[in-house]
């Protein structure tokens, strides 16, 4: 089998040089090498390739016809190495590389966006993926390797992840200010009973666990409200519901605020339901190093929701 010439990187760019300056040893200048050491190289690369790449002998370097026909070759080669160096400069520096993301519905709809767009700013090369699953999935596709971070509700049960940050978030009743229930909690003076709601759709909206079991308590209470149905639909399709004058939702409150802000939504106080707490983790797979994305994004998600930071 015939074996192909090995050719230095030292001695494409000492040729290189030598045929942008017109000399050796302006070339050696440049580089930082002496006189020899260049004549050295491109000596070396002549014996490789066969032929001379310079005329000697003359006053002024001149390139042969194959120095010639070889050295935009050798450009493109030593231009592709260094791409390809800032390129790897670029990965571990963290300002090129992916990051993959798996968050529950209803958390990524509040708690990812700022971060998100925070982080595209810093790090606009950098791939990032983001997909919406359920609790069980979120721990799966962490553990296979399909996502770096995951967005979860606690408590949580795997024991191959690592938590970076816990988060709470007050859970409200929510409706639409046109919403019968609004109505009659202004009746009332702002009180009303979970019994109130019984007679009203429910959308059930996964959460965290502790919340989401007390949440499908009341809505099994209230399946006459729906004509018996169970209604399990993802948070963005529950908030579009409740704005068009439909049921009532159990959401995180920062999910919901621009909408209560606006007028559109309110949340009903229900005076015999204890206050519902949004347990949120941000994981990752124990004994995988995040790299820079990974650890930028933490550290940007932790910084916008630090109000919400309990670790």
């Amino acid at each position: 089998m015939r074996t192909h010439p090995i050719i230095e990187m030292a001695e494409l760019e000492a040729f290189e040089r030598a045929a942008r300056e017109g000399s050796f040893t302006r070339a050696a200048d440049e580089l930082g090498l002496t006189q020899p050491s260049i004549s050295a190289r491109i000596a070396s690369l002549e014996k490789t390739l066969g032929c001379e790449m310079f005329e000697r002998g003359g006053r002024h370097l001149k390139m042969t016809t194959a120095g010639k026909v070889f050295l935009p070759y050798a450009r493109r080669i030593l231009a592709t190495m260094q791409d390809g160096m800032e390129a790897v400069d670029r990965c571990v520096s963290g300002r090129m590389g992916s990051l993959s993301m798996v968050a529950m519905n209803a958390q990524a709809l509040y708690i990812l966006p700022e971060p998100m767009a925070r982080f595209r700013q810093m790090y606009p090369a950098v791939d990032l993926s983001i997909r919406l699953r359920a609790p069980d999935e979120i721990r799966d596709m962490l553990l296979d390797g399909e996502a770096v971070l995951g967005l979860t509700g606690a408590p949580m049960w795997a024991k191959g992840l690592i938590v970076h940050a816990t988060f709470h978030e007050a859970v409200r009743p929510t409706v639409s200010t046109h919403h019968a229930l609004a109505q009659r909690q202004q009746e009332q003076g702002g009180r009303l009973s979970v019994t109130d709601l019984y007679d009203h759709i429910i959308y059930r909206i996964t959460l965290s666990p502790n919340v989401t079991a007390l949440v499908e308590n009341i809505a099994e209470a209230a399946r006459q409200g729906s004509g018996g149905a169970v209604i399990q639909i993802p948070a963005t399709m529950g908030i579009s519901l409740l704005i068009q004058g439909q049921g009532v939702a159990f959401l995180p409150e920062n999910a919901v605020r621009r909408h209560i802000n606006d007028g559109r939504l309110v949340f009903l106080n229900i005076t015999d339901i204890p206050p519902l707490v949004d347990e949120v983790l941000l994981v990752s797979l124990k004994g995988r190093a995040l790299d820079v994305p990974a650890k930028e994004f933490v550290r940007i998600l932790r910084d916008v929701w630090r109000d919400m930071l309990v670790d």
